[in-house]
């Protein structure tokens, strides 16, 4: 039996997304007591909050796991990057504060998989009751939420050339793709307002440590849940050389994310049975889908140089820069006060489809963008850019451990491209990139494409897939590793139990069926918003309330 030296009500193991979210609604009532583990530290620097300073903060591995997969086989054998927040507040503090819900028709699928309580109308209100959104409240948006979202509303002349090109290739321009309908392009909803990024720490986390029912723990690197008869009863970490143990009276919760919620289930003993006796590690309970059906979105770009100056690249002149931070700092307003990547768009790959499935981003500058000063620092390549992303690949892939040392990263296998399918939703995401930019909207404004260039022609597949296997990376979208079902291989219930195992649950992006149409953090807020009604067994939120 394991000796703890306290006990509290709820453990929440990690303080991203979902573990901020958790730790606030949880503990609100002022009754349960919760302590929340987070293996990075505090999120102090300016850089994070600072919209245009994620750039800065992307590589930082002060706030960034910063994994590498395993060779991909359809992919000429590269790793690729796997960037995962290690601060407060998670992938929230680090990443490019897009506000994503996904497609209506995500949520219905995982209803129609068995999985009641998660339709797209189960699931609008907690959407709802998360957000602030900026633009004014409406059937889809709510107002009164912590978590503030707006739209962007960075003023650059290229974004003109680009909604002129997007029309002239046959596709419209939407207000708003988190409401009625998804399809089309429009500005970028982003949870970046008054020149602040709004991450789950500063918007759940912060108010939630100011009550004296919450303790939250930094550098505390979980080795384990502790598992008595079938039941969690606590969890062991180690914060600055000392181990510890706490026991909890409730539940212990993992919100580690999809790539350490599966490390920490099978550190456990909780996972692959044949697996587990590899590493080393006794078997608790032999789970054979903890840390399968790994899901992302592959993604590839075109890039292409300007021709003359560009606004974003003026800007970044280091005597430009120092007067745009200083404003940001002061006033919230400014070049800085919003993330670099501004607008997005929804389309089909083939007419016939019911929803999208491929999603464009559109960048004014290149991400090699740097600071530059005349005489004294160069610049870079002055390029604009586009970029897509597959929203629901056929290819699955696996997280395992490495070793049983919970200080040793995973290993991950995204195993993209092995289907057909996922081969051709590609090839037509580069056709359909290259047709928008080939418009005459850009003629102003387009010069030599960067990449791939014109060697690499839409009619030739071969070269296309060649360039896709040469340049395909993800856009850090991980999902379902701890995937909720009502399937022997499922990990988690409806009611994100583990299954077996008592009084543990998973709430994150690993838990989702299948991945959505979009980028994640706003479907993990939502997730854990009504996780926290699970959890407390309060009444759902109805979609007549919302």
């Amino acid at each position: 039996m394991t000796e703890f030296e306290k006990t509290v009500d709820y453990i929440v193991v990690g303080a991203g997304s979902a573990g901020c979210v958790l730790t606030h609604r949880l503990s609100e009532n002022g009754d349960n007591r919760v302590l929340t583990l987070e293996a990075g530290d505090r999120d102090k620097s300016f850089m994070i909050h600072m919209p245009l300073g994620v750039g800065q903060v992307w590589h930082d591995p002060k706030f960034n796991w910063s994994y590498e997969s395993e060779p991909e086989p359809h992919a000429d054998n590269r790793r690729l990057f796997h960037p995962r927040g290690k601060v407060l507040g998670g992938s929230s503090s680090i990443n490019m504060m897009a506000y994503v819900r996904g497609n209506h028709g995500d949520y219905d699928r995982w209803r129609q998989k068995g999985m009641a309580g998660w339709s797209f109308d189960d699931v609008l209100p907690y959407f709802k009751r998360a957000e602030a959104f900026q633009d004014g409240d409406d059937p889809y948006h709510g107002s009164d939420g912590p978590w503030k979202i707006r739209t962007t509303d960075v003023q650059d002349p290229i974004f003109d050339s680009f909604f002129g090109a997007i029309e002239q290739a046959g596709y419209k321009k939407v207000s708003d793709y988190n409401g009625a309908s998804q399809e089309g392009f429009a500005r970028l909803q982003v949870n970046a307002v008054n020149g602040r990024r709004q991450s789950a720490a500063v918007a759940y986390l912060r108010p939630a440590m100011q009550r004296p029912n919450v303790d939250v723990q930094v550098r505390a690197h979980v080795n384990r849940v502790v598992i008595e008869s079938g039941r969690a009863v606590g969890i062991e970490y180690t914060q600055d050389g000392k181990t510890h143990s706490v026991r909890a009276e409730k539940e212990v919760i993992l919100a580690g994310g999809t790539i350490n919620s599966p490390q920490i289930l099978m550190l456990s003993g909780i996972g692959p049975g044949g697996h587990l006796s590899e590493m080393g590690i006794d078997v608790v309970h032999d789970l054979p889908g903890v840390g399968e059906d790994l899901q992302d979105h592959p993604a590839i770009g075109l890039e292409y140089t300007y021709k003359g100056n560009s606004q974003f690249h003026r800007d970044l002149r280091l005597d430009r820069l120092t007067f745009h931070v200083a404003r940001v700092k002061l006033f919230g307003t400014g070049m800085a006060a919003s993330p670099p990547s501004s607008l997005t768009g929804y389309v089909k790959s083939r007419p016939d489809l019911e929803i999208p499935d491929i999603q464009m981003f559109f960048r004014p500058m290149s991400m090699s963008a740097r600071q530059w000063f005349p005489g004294i620092m160069p610049g870079a390549e002055q390029t604009y850019a586009f970029r897509a992303c597959h929203l629901r690949p056929e290819s699955r892939g696996k997280v395992w451990l490495r070793s049983g040392d919970p200080r040793d990263s995973v290993r991950i296998l995204n195993n993209f491209l092995s289907t057909k399918e996922d081969r051709r939703v590609l090839r037509e995401s580069f056709r359909i990139m290259r047709r928008i930019g080939m418009q005459p909207a850009f003629d102003g404004t387009r010069g030599e494409e960067f990449a791939p260039g014109a060697g690499v022609s839409e009619d030739d597949d071969d070269a296309i897939d060649a360039y896709i296997r040469e340049t395909l990376s993800t856009v850090f979208h991980p999902t379902s590793t701890c995937r909720m079902g009502i399937d022997d291989r499922a990990v988690v219930d409806g009611d994100l139990k583990v299954r077996g195992i008592d009084a543990l649950r998973v709430v994150d992006a690993s838990i989702m069926p299948d991945i959505v149409g979009g980028n994640l953090n706003a479907t993990v807020i939502m997730t854990a918003e009504k996780a926290s009604d699970i959890i407390l067994g309060r009444q759902f939120l109805s979609a007549e309330a919302a």
